[in-house]
């Protein structure tokens, strides 16, 4: 059975270091990153955003970039994102 985060993880793996693991996330044309399983913000700005996810930090840079939806373990990131990496 195809499974669309399994397989985004998979392509993302051989290409970043993002541990995927703990958590999905998905860069559509880099306009919109959409995560599940993120455990909190830490910064927010319209040039960055980071998030929490297990034993790690996720930083997305960009230009105009809006958290468009927040829920427990869910987010959508809209605007221009120039980079995605995890610390």
């Amino acid at each position: 059975m195809f499974n669309f985060f399994n397989e985004v993880k998979e392509n993302l793996k051989d290409s970043n270091k993002l541990n995927l693991d703990t958590f999905n996330l998905v860069n559509i044309s880099g306009r919109v990153l959409y995560v599940e399983g993120h455990l909190g913000l830490v910064t927010l700005s319209k040039e960055l955003i980071s998030f929490k996810v297990k034993k790690a930090v996720v930083i997305v840079e960009g230009k105009d970039l809006v958290l468009a939806e927040l829920s427990e373990n869910t987010l959508k990131i809209c605007g221009i994102i120039k980079k995605v990496e995890q610390v």
